[in-house]
């Protein structure tokens, strides 16, 4: 039984630092399949997004780079 909590709290731990990334990614692909880095002109701008570490990750998923 003991064990099995260990793995539980293990999991939550490694759960919740994902969740960290996700709200302060890297490359934010906004709604419109735009990847915006760190530092871009939009980056602070873009509220609905998917997270990535990389920008090859992003532009993996279907993204492209803004004009």
């Amino acid at each position: 039984m003991l064990n099995l909590s260990k793995i539980l709290i293990l999991l939550i731990f490694l759960f919740s630092c994902d969740n960290i990334q996700n709200q302060n990614p890297n490359i934010k692909k906004s709604s419109n399949e735009i990847c915006h880095e760190i530092g871009s002109q939009y980056y602070k701008q873009t509220k609905k997004y998917e997270g990535f570490i990389s920008i090859e990750d992003c532009l993996d998923s279907g993204g492209r780079l803004p004009r």
